[in-house]
């Protein structure tokens, strides 16, 4: 997950993302079967390599936009998770 955030807050453009964009083709090689809660996400850094394999940048755009919104719910989530916990303590 630490690469695919890498990915979406790089503000630059497809060609200047690429060694992160292999990156996270190796790690969504190595996830192997996403769990329930990281499908979305698994599946949009799929479509990001896919798009940067073949050299589309609308489709890239499109992934990684939903790269980023997969993500953020993740992330808002174990936000979540963290604040009720201190709360309860």
């Amino acid at each position: 997950m630490a690469v695919a955030t890498a990915v979406v807050l790089h503000r630059g453009s497809m060609v200047e993302c690429s060694d992160l964009v292999g990156a996270l083709e190796a790690a969504v090689e190595a996830a192997g079967r996403p769990t329930e809660d990281m499908h979305a996400v698994h599946e949009a850094a799929g479509a990001v390599v896919e798009a940067r394999l073949d050299a589309d940048l609308t489709a890239f755009d499109g992934a990684r936009y939903r790269l980023w919104t997969a993500l953020a719910g993740i992330w808002s989530g174990k936000a979540l998770e963290l604040h009720r916990a201190a709360r309860a303590a």
